[in-house]
C-alpha cells in the first residue's frame, strides 16, 4: 500500500561542542549493553522526568553525526532531540559508534541488539521505532533502515543519503516507510545523492519529502530547537492515524462491532454510498449490529492514503483509495479528531469514483431508476 511518509534529515556540524547540563525537563543516563565477547555498546537514554515504565512511549533512534563519539551524541541531543523529545513525552536512544566502525562502516551490527533490549525493558509505542540521523547519522540511518525496515515507523536525516551500492539496493524495502531528507541549499556536494535517492524512492512508490533550505550550508541553524521534534510529533501523528483507520477497516472485516465502532466519536456521522445514508453513530450501530451478529462484516483494502493536520493539531483530514471485491475501487474520506484516548474518526464518506467517459451514462440509469413507474 502507498502511503504518504514523512522522513527528517538532521544536520549537525562535526565539530560541534558538548552541551551542557539541561534541564530538569530531561533525564539522560548513559547506559551500556553488553554484545558478547567483551564488547559493548555505549548509548544516551532520554527519558520524560516523570517517565512511568508501565506507559507507552514512541520511542526514537537518533544516530549521532561525525565520528559517533559521545561528544557527538551529547551534540545531537542537546540540539535536537533531547530535552525537545522529553518535553513531548518521547524517549529517545542515541548510540556511541563501537570501536570497530562507524554505524555504515560496521558498526551497524549492533543495532539489532539495542532494539532488543529496548523492547524488552519499554513499552515501544506501535513496536516500531523511529529513526533519525545527522550528517553521518544520517548515511548511518538510511545504512539501519534498508537492512532492518520492519523494526522503524519513520526515517529522517538531516542531512543524509545511502552510503553505498548496496544500500541504494535496498530503498524498495523503505517504501513503507515516510522519508523525509533535510539538507542546506549550499551544501552541494549532498543534495546530488539526496535528490537521487528522494527520485528513487518515489519512482518505487514511496513517500519520500526533500527540503534544500536556501543559503544554509550542510547544518542549517533553522532546523535547531524545537523544529526537529516537532517534524517528529507530525510523522507520529500521520503514524497514529494511519493505524487506526487500518484497524478500522481490519475490524470491519473481521464483523467485530465493538472494536469497529470504537474508533468512532460520540457524535460521528458515516455516510455510505447510497443517497440516504447518512447516518449518526447510533443508526450505523443499528444497521451494522445485526451483520455483525451473523459474522458478516465488509472488506475494503487500502491501496493509497493521503492524511493532512490541521494547523492546531488536534484535527486531521484523509483521503484514501480502497478496493473492495464487490464494488471494485471506492474511496473513502473523512475527518478525525484527537481525544484523551487518541485519534477518533468524526466523520467517514465511502464513494465509489466515476470515470468521466461513464458520467454520461450512469447520471442517465439513476435519472431513470428515480422516475415513477406507470
Amino acid at each position: 500500500m502507498r502511503r504518504l511518509l514523512t522522513v527528517v534529515v538532521l544536520i549537525v556540524p562535526h565539530g560541534l561542542p558538548l552541551v551542557g547540563a539541561r534541564s530538569a525537563q530531561a533525564e539522560t543516563t548513559f547506559e551500556r549493553l553488553p554484545l558478547g565477547d567483551d564488547e559493548t555498546l555505549e548509548y544516551a537514554l532520554v527519558r520524560p522526568d516523570d517517565f512511568d515504565p508501565a506507559r507507552t512511549y514512541p520511542v526514537l533512534l537518533a544516530l549521532p553525526p561525525g565520528r559517533q563519539t559521545r561528544a557527538m551524541v551529547e551534540a545531537g541531543l542537546g540540539r535536537y532531540w533531547g530535552e525537545q523529545a522529553a518535553r513531548r513525552g518521547w524517549i529517545v536512544a542515541s548510540p556511541i559508534a563501537p570501536a570497530d566502525g562507524l554505524f555504515f562502516r560496521g558498526g551497524e551490527h549492533a543495532i539489532p541488539a539495542l532494539l532488543d533490549h529496548l523492547e524488552q525493558a519499554l513499552h515501544v509505542e506501535g513496536g516500531r521505532f523511529h529513526l533519525a540521523g545527522s550528517s553521518n547519522g544520517g548515511r548511518s540511518a538510511f545504512r539501519v533502515a534498508g537492512l532492518h525496515a520492519d523494526r522503524f515507523h519513520s526515517l529522517t536525516v538531516l542531512p543524509g543519503y545511502p552510503p553505498e551500492a548496496d544500500d541504494e539496493e535496498r530503498l524498495a524495502g523503505l517504501t513503507g516507510l515516510p522519508v523525509a531528507m533535510f539538507v542546506g541549499g549550499r551544501d552541494t556536494g549532498w543534495i546530488g545523492p539526496m535528490r537521487r535517492t528522494r527520485d528513487r524512492l518515489r519512482e518505487l512508490g514511496g513517500t519520500c519529502t526533500l527540503t534544500i533550505i536556501p543559503g544554509a550550508g550542510h547544518v542549517p541553524p533553522s532546523l535547531d530547537g524545537p523544529v526537529m521534534m516537532q517534524h517528529l510529533q507530525g510523522v507520529r501523528d500521520d503514524v497514529l492515524i494511519g493505524r487506526v483507520l487500518d484497524d478500522f477497516h481490519a475490524a470491519a472485516a473481521a464483523a467485530d462491532g465493538p472494536r469497529y465502532f470504537r474508533h468512532f466519536t460520540a457524535d460521528a456521522v458515516f455516510i455510505g454510498t447510497d443517497p440516504g445514508e447518512r447516518w449518526t453513530r447510533a443508526e450505523f450501530e443499528t444497521y451494522a449490529k445485526p451483520h455483525f451478529a451473523r459474522g458478516t462484516g465488509w472488506t475494503y483494502v487500502t491501496t493509497e492514503r493521503h492524511i493532512t493536520r490541521g494547523p492546531d493539531d488536534a484535527t486531521a483530514w484523509f483521503d484514501e483509495m480502497l478496493e473492495n471485491e464487490r464494488y471494485g475501487t471506492c474511496r473513502g474520506t473523512g475527518v478525525l479528531v484527537r481525544t484523551h484516548r487518541g485519534w477518533k474518526i468524526a466523520q467517514y464518506a465511502l464513494t465509489i469514483p466515476l470515470p468521466n467517459d461513464l458520467t454520461p451514462e450512469v447520471v442517465g440509469r439513476i435519472r431513470e431508476s428515480a422516475a415513477p413507474h406507470e
